[in-house]
């Protein structure tokens, strides 16, 4: 962080990291965001809802926002409005947040907001019994931890077991006892989600024609995250199992599905048919995100730089699946090393850069130097460093040369790993060259990168337009006002 505060790109990025759950790693970043930029915080929230794939941003940036002194009262209404469409988990997840951070005079609106949104649940009966079998923990504690009483309805299935004759309730309690066709149609029939009917049928679930219900009722989320359980209960062996899940697969290619899930699932599963089409379903997922242009990583591997060597083939990888255009990776000390990575997976990057080890000085600009030579024409370049430069050519110096051979100005970013040297920073400053930082700590995985990665673009003010040209949100547009009048 600078000492004039965030930039725009600078909040970009720093809100874009995956901290695993915790939460409140984004407080210190939001706040200074709900500060310094409060507007563009605002439609950030609002644009990542669309197009984020950090979870834990979802629920926090919301609930960091109103903990801002004199956050205007109109962004206020977006930020609640955000919290409002989030799901029975995440809700529940941002109200304990909002108790453990206490924005200061707006619990009570988050109490009122809770009381709103579960109102609005109650009263629409169609699809009241569904939320309350899949969610009926986090329901109870939603309606405790914010001191709200249930509707009659509501007290009765959730906290007193109700099981009404012939509604979900009363099938999903004897699934177990039914034969497999007959309970393997009640679960298609009333939609019953699939964690709900896996806990029902417990060993029950391994039947042929019930697995085969599972894996129809599975969201996109679901089949990634629970390949490897699939795996072990004979989806590789058993064809019409195999057929199943792979037709799920490609429904699950044009879907919200998250690419974090389907890498950590890729990377669990032991078949190798199945870790295929996983890594398909990753591809069709990172090529969604889409980055324009072409691209070059500039790699150090300079000493003490072996951290910065692995994060420059994951993102090279990354942009490869991206873009649809060309992608150099270099890896440079005092000279370049460079290769062609355009469509390349990860695995053949790793191979073809297998013995480059951390050792010798650092040139960036060598790198840059190598495109020039050639005459390669790049509209971005992702540098992964600590910034040491310490040898000619010099990165900022030959960065204008490239820009008159190319009649335009790549947009660059750094990766920032290792200690920081202000050194680089200072000369690209002083040069005139817009430069985006963004820090690559140990707390950061690879998990992590395509959300960083998806956030580069090749005209630096585009993503940042994008963000701002989201429309924000007021509450009326997500909840019928007349029911908050009801909660009043």
């Amino acid at each position: 962080m600078a000492e004039t505060g965030l930039t725009k790109n600078q909040i970009l990025s720093q809100l874009s990291k995956s901290p695993h759950g915790k939460l409140r790693e984004y407080v210190d970043a939001g706040m200074m965001a709900a500060i310094q930029e409060p507007e563009f915080l605002a439609h950030l929230i609002a644009w990542d809802r669309m197009n984020g794939q950090i979870r834990d941003a979802k629920v926090a940036l919301p609930v960091v926002s109103l903990m801002a002194p004199g956050y205007p009262e109109e962004l206020t209404s977006n930020s609640l409005a955000h919290i409002g469409l989030l799901g029975p988990r995440e809700l529940l997840r941002a109200y304990r947040f909002a108790l453990e951070v206490r924005p200061a005079g707006r619990m009570r609106k988050l109490r009122s907001l809770v009381e709103i949104y579960l109102r609005a649940k109650e009263s629409d009966r169609r699809n009241w019994n569904r939320l309350a079998l899949q969610h009926r923990k986090t329901l109870k504690e939603l309606y405790a931890v914010a001191h709200i009483k249930p509707s009659a309805d509501a007290d009765a299935i959730l906290f007193k077991g109700s099981r009404p004759v012939g509604s979900v309730f009363e099938v999903v309690a004897r699934l177990k006892d039914l034969p497999p066709e007959e309970a393997a149609s009640e679960i298609v029939s009333r939609k019953i989600p699939f964690l709900i009917a896996l806990g029902a049928l417990g060993a029950k679930a391994k039947d042929t024609a019930l697995l085969l219900a599972l894996i129809g009722r599975m969201s996109a989320t679901e089949l990634v995250t629970n390949t490897k359980m699939l795996e072990k209960m004979g989806v590789k062996s058993n064809p019409a199992l195999r057929g199943a899940f792979e037709e799920a697969l490609k429904k699950a290619a044009t879907s919200k599905a998250n690419v974090l899930k389907t890498t950590r699932a890729a990377e669990a599963v032991d078949d190798e048919g199945l870790k295929e089409k996983l890594r398909g379903l990753q591809d069709k997922q990172l090529q969604s995100m889409g980055v324009e242009g072409n691209w070059l990583v500039l790699g150090d591997k300079s000493g003490s730089m072996q951290r910065a060597i692995e994060v420059a083939k994951q993102i090279a990888a990354t942009l490869a699946k991206m873009v649809k255009g060309k992608v150099w990776l270099v890896f440079f000390d005092t000279q370049p090393q460079s290769l062609d990575v355009t469509h390349t997976p990860l695995d053949a990057i790793q191979k073809a850069t297998q013995y480059i080890r951390a050792n010798g000085g650092t040139s960036i600009g060598c790198g840059l130097q190598r495109m020039l030579e050639a005459k390669e024409e790049i509209d971005g370049i992702a540098i992964v460093s600590d910034g040491g430069e310490n040898t000619a050519p010099w990165f900022h110096q030959v960065y204008p040369r490239y820009a008159a051979f190319a009649g335009k100005e790549p947009t660059v970013y750094l990766y920032h790993c290792g200690c920081r040297d202000l050194n680089f920073h200072r000369s690209m400053q002083s040069a005139g060259i817009d430069m985006q930082v963004i820090e690559i700590d140990e707390s950061i995985d690879f998990y992590s990168l395509p959300n960083l990665v998806s956030t580069m673009r090749t005209n630096r003010y585009s993503l940042v337009d994008e963000v701002m040209a989201t429309k924000l949100l007021k509450l009326e547009d997500v909840f019928d006002m007349a029911t908050e009048k009801e909660a009043a």
